[in-house]
């Protein structure tokens, strides 16, 4: 009984055996056939793929251009804002890289070296943070091919830009020169109008006022000095009449009889009669002779007197009258009497004139008041349509202004590009590269021995940890 039990180990003992040989012979198969087929992919791949070399180019993207103020004379100012192309939410060389790898730009960099597009290739291009770079690779099979694409890439790139720029530069000429005819228009109308108001109103410019409201400060400063004048020569006037209680007009007769000969003919028969028939009556009678006919020669004068008076003053003339109009020279008062008629009537003469001089003054300045009344109107209309002018002339100005300074920064929305290094002469291949390929096979070695170490001994970890299980629960 003992000896069969004995057998019956041993034969499980040898079973055991053969298992764990032939599980360790089949974990070890598996091993070398994975190592194997890693490794000779790996040694496959470069020895197989050919050498591929990388130049690089660095470019930088300009900012924004500088401001430009002008100032126009007498008219503003006018000026281009600086700006920068790269913003918060936008950065220029997003663009530029779209650009770079677009078909057009590939396909002019492929012609320039007379090779196929799918030849050419697509270049691989960075972004460089907290830069304004752009870092452009071109693969070749050859070191000088590499560095010719990168050079060919660059230059249609540019070319690009260029035309891009132009054709942009046209629209916006397009745009700008539109609004420059319309303001071109706009400048030619205010100019018409404002020569046709000119012609049809004859207002040419504010001097005219000046020159009107400076007549009218003459002709003021005249009628001032008119009225003074009259007021003196009316004081003096009222003060001759005063004295010689004579009015300018009976003065002005008293001359004309004065200086009438037969008059003052027939006023010497008629002083003689008087005299004769005063000196008669004192020693003789009324009815006497003599006296009678002195009487008549007196009567006889003084009758030819009143005649001749009312010839020549073509008034009715009384005897009172007549002898307050006659100047007698006979004890020289009568000369200084007559001087004082002449300066009655001289200064009556002299007011006359200072009254019409007045009023010819005050109806001048009315006529100016007018005048200068329609002026002024005139200049309101003036002034309107010359700053209508004036402000179709500064918006011309500053529009054409405008679009010079604007020709001048053709970088505004495709910013000027430089090569900071330029296309590299690659010494190495950039692809493949051995040890970062046998780095990796290795590392794929390690993961794949790791593995099949956890599936050996997966079984003696499951026998372990039931037992481990079982007797927590017993």
């Amino acid at each position: 009984m003992s000896s069969s039990s004995e057998s019956l180990v041993t034969i499980e003992e040898k079973t055991t055996k053969e298992y764990y040989w032939l599980r360790w012979l089949k974990y070890l198969l598996l091993s070398a056939i994975c190592n194997g087929a890693l490794w000779g992919l790996a040694l496959t791949y470069l020895k197989k793929t050919p050498p591929t070399f990388t130049s690089e180019l660095i470019i930088h993207v300009a900012g924004g251009s500088p401001g430009v103020s002008v100032n126009l004379p007498s008219i503003g100012q006018a000026n281009t804002s600086s700006g920068t192309s790269f913003g918060a939410h936008s950065d220029p060389r997003e663009n530029y890289k779209l650009m770079a790898t677009n078909a057009s730009v590939l396909k002019i960099a492929a012609e320039s070296l007379k090779i196929s597009e799918s030849e050419f290739g697509k270049p691989n291009i960075e972004l460089i943070n907290n830069t304004t770079l752009l870092l452009l690779e071109v693969n070749a099979p050859d070191p000088q091919v590499a560095e010719s694409k990168a050079w060919a890439l660059y230059h249609a790139f540019y070319q690009r830009l260029n035309v891009l720029r132009s054709q942009e530069q046209e629209e916006r000429d397009k745009a700008v020169q539109q609004i420059l005819e319309d303001t071109r228009v706009k400048l030619t109308e205010a100019q018409n109008k404002l020569s046709g108001y000119k012609l049809q109103s004859g207002f040419n410019s504010s001097e005219q006022i000046k020159d009107l409201i400076g007549n009218m400060g003459n002709l003021q400063a005249e009628l001032i000095e008119a009225i003074s004048q009259y007021r003196q020569n009316n004081d003096s006037l009222q003060q001759l009449a005063t004295t010689l209680r004579l009015s300018p007009q009976k003065a002005a007769d008293a001359l004309v009889l004065q200086t009438d000969q037969e008059f003052q003919k027939i006023l010497t028969e008629y002083t003689d009669a008087t005299t004769i028939l005063t000196n008669l009556l004192p020693s003789r009678g009324h009815n006497y002779p003599d006296v009678v006919e002195a009487r008549q020669k007196q009567q006889a004068s003084l009758e030819a007197l009143l005649q001749r008076g009312q010839k020549l003053l073509g008034i009715p003339v009384e005897q009172l009258s007549l002898e307050r109009l006659i100047l007698d020279n006979s004890n020289g008062s009568g000369v200084k009497r007559g001087d004082l008629f002449i300066q009655l009537v001289k200064t009556n003469a002299d007011l006359k004139g200072l009254e019409g001089q007045i009023a010819i003054l005050k109806e001048q300045i009315e006529d100016q008041k007018a005048k200068l009344n329609v002026l002024t109107a005139k200049e309101t209309i003036h002034d309107n349509l010359d700053r209508n002018l004036q402000i179709a002339q500064a918006v011309f100005a500053s529009t054409l202004t405008k679009i010079d300074l604007s020709k001048g920064d053709p970088f505004a929305s495709f910013p000027m590009i430089q090569i900071i290094e330029e296309p590299t002469l690659p010494a190495e291949p950039s692809a493949p590269k051995p040890k970062l390929v046998l780095a990796g096979a290795f590392v794929g070695s390690l993961f794949v021995t790791g593995g099949l170490t956890l599936l050996w001994w997966r079984e003696p970890l499951l026998k372990i940890s039931k037992q481990i299980v079982k007797k927590a629960i017993e």
